[in-house]
């Protein structure tokens, strides 16, 4: 199965969303009730999402404007609940998701939130949708209950009509005659053609609006099968309402999820979401095919590339005085001054610190250069040749092969890697598996994908 690629959006410069990489999570309570439980939620959130390795956006909202009934509470406030949010961020070193329902509180809001939320009911509501937009804000807008999924093609309209390309689209169910919801999964495909990352809100999909007269039912049970079928259909983002007890919440009790049981809710999460975006590996796909999987990535201006195991085939070989060398392939030497012709540039992050390499750097004339570096120090290097040129993650392609690549691997535009990568670098979502081994000409291989890559996005423009 193919999943159109959607863009990578970064929330923050650690958190991105898109790219047909792991879903990233959004999620919290659905209203602030106080600074001790919200907090907490948040703090549970952040270690269950570090252990099972996924993305997460902390949402609460410090209104709820939109509640059945005059006498339901509505939260703390905004001021209150900035200051609560903002505590969260700095603290616990969070991104932050808030709702937004007037155009004079965007401004205010985006001080703290790195994620603007349009509720559904206010999905054409051109003013907010301005106001938010020209906060330069990740924007994230919930499909209304009364739109079909074409609709929202107005919606991105409004939006990109301020400069806005940083949006979110988000599924959260249809009106089925009254106090009731279904969703259409077919809609998040629909949705999807339009490049932007697709969130699914599991848990407002089973609420029952109204139900309860005075107050909103819903039934949380469904919840975790109507995930499991956006997952499965393929989605970037999974939104989801959690709370410590949501019998005693304060607002949309009934559809949220009990926090104790989101470590086995997510773990289900991510075993589906990684059977999905896995592509066939190494020797099962024809030479053209990769690109497949990246339609939407932009034009390459940066490749970037590791030594050992991708230059080289990972062979240390010792002499009697022991002096260090090592083998390189002129087909990847002549293939990266083949890509800088085409007006990209190239650069080496390795972990490795010796002269072999810079006499090869120099040899070959590229960019950039830098040794020393691992895990998160390779992305560090990264982003800052992206500054330098000014550019970004999403315009780099690089290939490793080991562990200490695989933080860059999952943040970049196009990532790769040699036939004989280490299996957990072949199972990152969206990578590239290449035919040909380290040493034995994977760069070559990858620079002649990067060639055609921006050839047809030169087309397409």
């Amino acid at each position: 199965m193919n999943i159109l690629q959607t863009q990578v959006i970064h929330i923050t410069p650690q958190v991105s969303i898109g790219g047909n990489k792991r879903f990233t999570l959004i999620a919290g309570p659905c209203a602030i009730e106080s600074e001790e439980m919200a907090y907490q939620t948040a703090y549970e959130l952040k270690r269950i999402c570090k252990e099972l390795d996924i993305p997460f956006v902390f949402k609460a909202s410090f209104d709820k404007a939109n509640r059945t009934s005059l006498a339901s509470p509505r939260g703390v406030g905004m001021e209150k609940g900035l200051e609560i949010l903002a505590k969260i961020k700095r603290e616990l070193d969070l991104p932050i998701l808030t709702d937004v329902h007037e155009p004079s509180q965007c401004v205010r809001v985006a001080e703290v939130a790195d994620v603007l939320q349009i509720p559904a009911f206010l999905c054409r509501q051109t003013d907010l949708l301005v106001a938010a937009a020209k906060t330069g804000r990740v924007v994230n807008v919930k499909k209304g209950q009364f739109l079909a999924p074409w609709d929202m093609k107005n919606v991105v309209d409004k939006l990109e009509g301020e400069g806005n390309s940083r949006l979110l689209l988000c599924e959260r169910g249809s009106c089925f005659g009254y106090n009731n919801l279904v969703v259409d999964m077919a809609g998040l495909v629909q949705m999807r053609d339009y490049g932007y990352p697709i969130v699914f809100d599991a848990t407002h999909s089973v609420q029952k609006p109204g139900g309860n007269g005075g107050s909103t039912s819903g039934n949380r049970d469904m919840a975790p099968h109507l995930m499991r079928a956006a997952l499965a259909v393929g989605i970037d983002g999974l939104f989801v309402e959690t709370h410590p007890n949501p019998d005693y919440a304060w607002s949309d009790g009934p559809n949220q999820i009990f926090l104790k049981d989101m470590y086995q809710l997510l773990s289900d999460a991510v075993r589906i979401d990684d059977v999905v975006k896995s592509y066939p590996s190494v020797g099962s796909l024809p030479m053209e095919q990769p690109l497949n999987v990246m339609k939407t990535v932009p034009k390459v201006k940066l490749l970037l590339t590791d030594i050992d195991g991708v230059m080289t085939n990972g062979g240390m070989y010792y002499s009697a005085e022991g002096d260090v060398m090592k083998r390189f392939h002129v087909h990847d030497g002549m293939g990266l001054q083949l890509l800088q012709t085409k007006g990209v540039k190239v650069g080496i992050i390795t972990s490795e610190d010796n002269q072999i390499v810079r006499k090869r750097f120099e040899k070959l004339h590229l960019d950039f250069l830098v040794q020393g570096k691992r895990n998160e120090g390779k992305l560090s290097a990264a982003k800052a040749i992206c500054d330098a040129m000014g550019i970004a993650l999403s315009e780099v392609a690089y290939i490793g092969d080991d562990v200490n690549c695989m933080e860059l691997l999952q943040h970049v535009g196009m990532a790769a890697c040699p036939s004989d990568a280490m299996d957990v670098i072949k199972r990152i979502p969206g990578i590239m598996c290449l035919k040909k081994r380290g040493g034995e000409g994977c760069v070559r291989e990858l620079v002649e994908v990067i060639i055609k890559h921006n050839k047809d996005e030169d087309e397409l423009e």
